[in-house]
């Protein structure tokens, strides 16, 4: 890194001597410097450059005669910004006097003076070096404002010198752009002319110059050269480099990349840069020959031009080509231009359309606006458009800080009117296209078109009509409403425009493949629309309008294309216009019958299958035809959907009405369709019944179903899953999870599916009870009469017995404490009657229910009846003396032995005649309570009826198997035991069935 004191050109010195600058013993160094001169920066830039090696041709012959060894020239620019001017110069003998050395001089230029190599590149190529250094080594070298130049007389015909190094036009037009190549890329140039090696590095020299003068300022810039080296090697900041004749060898692997010029045996290497034309390189050619100052002029020019490009595109060969072009034209060379119209406007704009570059490039703007104004005289003189001329103009016309707008729409215009003229239909939709590719450019040239009948006639109408019949679907002329509609609301006013909008958004939708999704978009883009005019933007009102009349279309047009009958789910819920609340949109001008009858249709399926938990209330509007219409849609879907759950669109496509006798559903077709959906999972089924017991279509309330749901239920257990209570899963998972409602039917379907012996068991709990009495009493007193029978033997006295229990008495002691059945004759709208039975006369007598609780498996109320009334036939003894009566007699029959019966009274020899009269405590007469009626005696030796007759509210629904709370008892409810089991109350029997039995089932429980 360099620094400088101030903007003053530094010195440095270097050849062999006793010491120098940096080393203290004999050697080559630095042996003088300008102080300011930073160290690091000779160490490292200046003394890699401090070297020269003998030419061979003359350390061959051994020459000593120092004006015959060429001096090494070099130029650079570092990447800090100076610039170095060197020269390494042979010296025969060194301090010594015994050894050849070489003395070095470099002048470094700060950067901030580098600008003026591109003027002053010819002055330093031939600055004025020193010799040798007479002072004492480690001396300080003086600062310069400006570097020493010799007073050579050069060659004015530069031509001439290249024609006396050997180059023609090509070989130098080659050369130029090899130099152009190297400094903007990696490549270096190594070069051997055909002059004596004495010679070599001034001859080197003016060719450089010439190569200065031909290139562009930013090449002049970085251009490193070197004017003599014995051997082709690479050096940083180096590009051409000069070198000795026979150096560059054929085959030479190193050099292989590179550009090689060898001028003594004709071989050029690598500079083959094709027979394209170089615009520039001509330009050069030609003003080489030419007055001075040209070349310069137009370095200045494709300076200016390129003021604020970036350092890259500066270094682009190929820009200088259009420059030249430009530069050219500029200079009243017009061919370039007709020969290449395109190219050269589309050039001159690229140069434009930089942020002021109308203001600072003026020289080509100026240029480009007389190309167009030759453009526009040909088009008023009847000329046809050319469509790259166009775009360009397009183009130009976005340009901020220009005048010539409106003279670009009158280009388009007058030429459109011309190329229509000539029925160029061709040329007039290449127009149309470049004009709408531009909002800016649309806008004015339909302004201005819109203003004139004539003009709207000849080139709106047939736009408009043409566009819309290009359009390839519905979404298109949409679309093209709503791009006029930003940029020109008015044109959509006229009513040619909305006529044909309308017209043919008819026939893109007929043209639909999917008319449901295609009317979909149309909402969605007039949605957007919307939702950008809420905001404060968007569209104008009558646009809006206008899009909303073309929704309006599309959906009637969608209304009479579908079909129920083929219609899908998906398409459905596509259609917007069925998601407005309420009736939705009113129809203008009316619907007719049918479409009416479809859009409701319609409308309610859209709520049935698009909200989330539709019901029956989507139906209420719709007449018994649209409801039919809407149901076999829905069956339809849902028969080929999948799966049915969730189940909550499933109850709707078998609804008929509230008020339907046995529930508002075709019970028996849903759980067809659900049976059948299901297969062979029969899970299906049982989530599905689960589901149910929850929704009102299905229950009357928590305890009870609709009796045609229940009907079906136990269809489906009967017909299609009669094992499913042998399934422990379902019965765990199902059974014992269901709710009351649900509960009752599964125990009814559990009956009927019983095995005809566990029914018969179940109906005849009473009988068998009452035969397994009788027979146990026949087998006692069966061994009774066999002991009295038996002999006696001698001296053997029979122990007393006790006088055995008759039948009833014994078939009373079996009996459980209560139990409880249904009649089987109960009217449900009457009221269901129940009957209690008791074993205790005293707990018959005690018994009096104000309400029945149905009691879940849980073991809480789930539901409770009130009493209407209750009819009781408990025997109660009349008042007497006491220790007449038997206790037992009043726990097991309520007969006495001594006493009166209400309404009826047992005689004393009765009394006295019964097995049972060993006295006790006193018998109390009693009567029925409650409101039940007077009970009869019942016969000596027969047991009597203890029951209580329980009639409920009206609309109570009862099933066997539910567990009963009444009172202080909890009974599970069993089936009627038929006639038997309910002795007449005003008749006595005599058969001893009819004493009353509990069920046998272990469930009773009485607490």
């Amino acid at each position: 890194m360099s620094t400088f004191s101030g903007s003053k050109i530094t010195q440095q010195m270097y050849t062999r001597e006793r010491r120098g600058v940096y080393r203290s013993t004999e050697g080559f160094d630095t042996v003088a410097k300008s102080e300011s001169l930073d160290n690091n920066f000779v160490k490292k830039t200046l003394h890699p450059f401090c070297l020269y090696d003998a030419p061979a041709e003359l350390t061959v012959r051994g020459e000593k005669q120092e004006s015959l060894y060429p001096a090494a020239l070099h130029l650079f620019h570092t990447e800090s910004g100076e610039t170095v001017i060197g020269n390494n110069q042979y010296q025969a003998t060194d301090f010594t006097g015994q050894r050849s050395a070489f003395f070095a001089h470099n002048y470094v230029v700060p950067a901030s003076r580098a600008e003026e190599i591109v003027l002053s590149y010819a002055d330093w190529l031939q600055a004025d070096f020193a010799g040798s250094y007479e002072g004492e080594p480690g001396g300080t070298l003086p600062e310069l404002t400006s570097i020493p130049v010799l007073r050579k007389v050069r060659r004015s015909d530069p031509l001439a010198v290249l024609r006396s190094l050997g180059f023609g036009e090509e070989l130098f037009k080659a050369l130029l752009q090899a130099v152009m190549t190297s400094v903007a890329g990696k490549k270096k140039i190594y070069v051997t002319l055909d002059v004596p090696i004495s010679e070599l590095s001034v001859r080197a020299a003016e060719l450089t110059e010439l190569l200065y003068a031909a290139l562009p300022y930013e090449f002049r810039r970085r251009l490193g050269v070197i004017t003599y080296a014995n051997e082709p090697k690479s050096r940083k900041y180096i590009h051409l480099t000069f070198v000795e004749k026979g150096s560059l060898r054929p085959g030479d692997r190193s050099v292989e990349k590179d550009f090689t010029f060898d001028l003594v045996t004709g071989r050029i290497g690598n500079a083959d840069f094709g027979e394209s034309r170089q615009p520039y390189a001509d330009l050069v050619w030609k003003m080489l020959g030419r007055k001075a100052g040209g070349l310069d002029d137009f370095a200045r020019f494709a300076d200016s031009m390129l003021a604020g490009e970036s350092g890259e595109r500066k270094l682009s060969p190929a820009l200088y080509n259009e420059l030249a072009v430009f530069y050219e034209i500029e200079q009243g060379d017009e061919a370039l231009y007709t020969e290449n119209k395109s190219a050269v406007l589309g050039g001159l704009l690229s140069y434009l359309q930089a942020d002021d570059a109308i203001d600072t490039r003026v020289r080509l703007n100026d240029m480009f606006l007389e190309r167009f104004d030759r453009e526009y005289d040909l088009i008023r003189q009847k000329g046809i458009l050319v469509p790259a001329v166009m775009e360009i103009f397009k183009e130009y016309f976005t340009l901020k800080g220009h005048t010539y707008k409106v003279k670009v729409v009158d280009y388009f215009i007058n030429g459109m009117l011309n190329s229509q003229s000539a029925g160029r239909e061709d040329v007039l939709g290449v127009a149309y296209g470049i004009i709408e590719s531009n909002d800016e450019l649309s806008a004015a040239f339909f302004k201005r078109v819109l203003a004139q009948p004539v003009f709207r006639k000849q080139l709106l109408e047939p736009y408009i009509e043409a566009r819309l019949a290009a359009a390839a679907k519905s979404a298109d002329i949409m679309g093209f409403v709503v791009h006029w509609g930003r940029f020109l609301p008015e044109a959509l006013q006229q009513p040619f425009v909305s006529d044909a909008v309308r017209d043919y958004l008819m026939e893109k939708l007929q043209q639909e493949t999917d008319p449901v999704a295609a009317v979909a978009a149309i909402h969605e883009t007039v949605d957007k629309v919307e939702k950008e005019r809420r905001k404060g933007a968007g569209l104008t009102a009558e646009v809006l309008s206008l899009l909303q009349e073309l929704t309006t279309v599309a959906d009637r047009f969608l209304l009479n294309r579908l079909s129920l009958s083929e219609m899908s789910q998906e398409q459905l819920l596509e259609i917007a216009f069925l998601s407005y609340p309420g009736e939705g949109m009113a129809w203008q001008p009316p619907l007719d019958l049918i479409n009416k009858q479809k859009a409701n249709a319609l409308r309610a399926a859209y709520r049935w299958f698009g909200e989330e938990k539709p019901n029956e209330d989507i139906f209420n509007e719709l007449s018994l035809k649209e409801l039919d219409d809407v149901q076999l849609l829905g069956r339809r879907w849902l028969q080929e959907a999948r799966t049915l759950e969730p189940f909550d669109r499933l109850p709707l496509a078998f609804y008929h009405s509230s008020d339907r006798e046995g529930g508002p559903l075709d019970y028996d077709e849903l759980l067809k369709l659900v049976n059948r959906k299901a297969g062979a999972d029969k899970e299906g089924v049982y989530r599905f019944l689960a589901w149910s017991q929850r929704n009102p279509l299905f229950t009357i309330s928590n305890k009870k179903l609709h009796p045609g749901y229940r009907r079906a239920i136990l269809k489906y257990f009967q017909k299609h899953d009669r094992e499913a209570f042998k399934s422990r899963d379902f019965r765990k998972s199902y059974v014992s999870a269901a709710g009351p409602a649900l509960q009752n039917v599964y125990n009814e379907a559990r009956s009927q599916l019983a095995s005809p012996l566990a029914r018969w068991i179940s109906r005849s709990r009473f009988q068998l009870l009452i035969s397994g009495s009788l027979l146990g009493v026949v087998v006692i007193i069966a061994i009774i009469i066999i002991s009295m029978l038996r002999p006696e033997g001698a001296g053997t006295a029979l122990p007393e017995t006790s006088p055995s229990p008759t039948p009833a008495q014994t078939a009373v002691s079996q009996l459980p404490p209560a139990s409880v059945y249904l009649k089987s004759n109960s009217d449900v709208e009457v009221g269901s009657v129940l009957v209690f039975t008791f074993a205790k006369a005293d707990e018959c007598l005690q018994f009096k229910p104000t309400e029945i609780g149905l009691v879940d498996s849980a073991g809480k109320i789930t539901d409770t009846y009130k009493v209407v009334t209750t009819k009781s036939t408990c025997p109660v003894p009349a008042s007497g003396t006491p220790g007449t009566a038997d206790q037992n007699n009043a726990a097991t029959g309520g007969t006495a032995t001594d006493g009166d019966f209400v309404g009826e009274t047992a005689s004393n020899d009765e009394a006295a005649a019964s097995p049972n009269t060993t006295g006790g405590k006193d018998s109390a007469s009693a009567t029925a309570t409650g409101g039940s009626e007077p009970t009869t005696a019942p016969d000596r030796g027969q047991a009597t009826s203890l029951q209580v007759d329980v009639t409920l509210e009206p609309g109570s629904v009862l099933v066997e198997g539910s567990m009963l709370k009444a009172g202080d008892y909890k009974l599970i409810l069993q089936p009627d035991p038929g006639p038997t089991s309910t002795p007449d109350s005003t008749e006595p029997s005599n058969d001893p069935s009819a004493v009353p039995s509990a069920t046998a089932s272990p469930e009773v429980t009485a607490e």
